[in-house]
């Protein structure tokens, strides 16, 4: 079809103001330019509406939708029923994209059609976007299908996914109000192959918000929720419980502790800086 997009890129935000013109400016800046960019207002009562609006003018390939405000599961749900591309791409409003990270993963995704996701490592930044780490996470499907049980090796910011893919396995979970991406990620490995690319192509800001004991009790739970599917559909052996049980007593640990546990667990799996 004349002008079908090869990718859709999805980005909803709530009340994304201050960094949302850096976002979309990493997307429109790629090196491959065969895309849509359907940004999703969600509801925000900043001035996220009035910059997405702006957008929408200066750029043929930008969608922009408002609406009530919904949550991130049923916006990226939306989105992805919209979209026209063969591959879909996610994007986060505070995130930015390195120049060549559309190119690179359709490169690879385009070489191997076996795989149905595609993630990357990233840089992690403060607010200010000081770069304070570097995160390369496995690259190939046997060891991510090992690791899938234990822990997220997907930067949602980075990954990009076949569209018939969501066809087959189905959309985000909107029962989840956390871990919406893990628990997705999960039902694609049952039926997919899955890659990272080992090099940095996004940059992530894991220094913007504090998250609170309560919400990271809250991701917790639905790390576990998310866990408990996979083996009971018969995707991980009964032995995986263990896995349950490791998550299960980290959620009793005292959160000033479980920061620190995850610091750790982070630089010594992942960090090579």
């Amino acid at each position: 079809m004349k002008n079908q997009p090869l990718v859709s890129i999805i980005l909803p935000s709530y009340n994304g103001e201050r960094y949302i013109k850096e976002a979309i400016e990493s997307v429109l800046n790629q090196s491959f330019g065969n895309f849509e960019l359907i940004l999703i207002n969600d509801g925000s009562i900043d001035k996220t509406a009035d910059i997405l609006e702006e957008y929408k003018n200066k750029d043929s390939r930008i969608k922009t939708i408002h609406q009530e405000n919904i949550g991130l599961a049923k916006s990226l749900n939306k989105g992805i029923r919209l979209a026209k591309g063969k591959y879909i791409a996610r994007m986060d409003d505070d995130d930015l994209w390195l120049k060549e990270k559309l190119e690179k993963q359709i490169d690879f995704i385009e070489k191997n059609p076996e795989i149905g996701l595609l993630g990357t490592g990233c840089y992690e930044v403060t607010d200010n976007g000081e770069i304070i780490g570097k995160k390369i996470f496995p690259e190939k499907n046997q060891e991510l299908q090992k690791d899938l049980i234990q822990y997220n090796p997907f930067i949602h910011s980075s990954i990009m996914a076949k569209r018939e893919v969501f066809d087959e396995v189905g959309l985000y979970d909107e029962k989840f109000r956390e871990s919406e991406d893990y628990e997705l990620w999960l039902r694609i490995a049952e039926n997919y192959k899955i890659a990272n690319l080992a090099e940095p192509l996004v940059t992530k800001r894991y220094c913007k918000k504090s998250l609170s004991p309560a919400k990271d009790k809250e991701q917790l739970y639905f790390v576990l929720e998310a866990k408990k599917a996979a083996i009971h559909r018969g995707q991980y052996s009964k032995w995986c419980y263990l896995c349950l049980l490791k998550s299960w007593i980290f959620m009793k640990i005292p959160f000033s502790w479980r920061k620190i546990i995850r610091i750790y667990l982070l630089k010594k799996r992942f960090y090579k800086i």
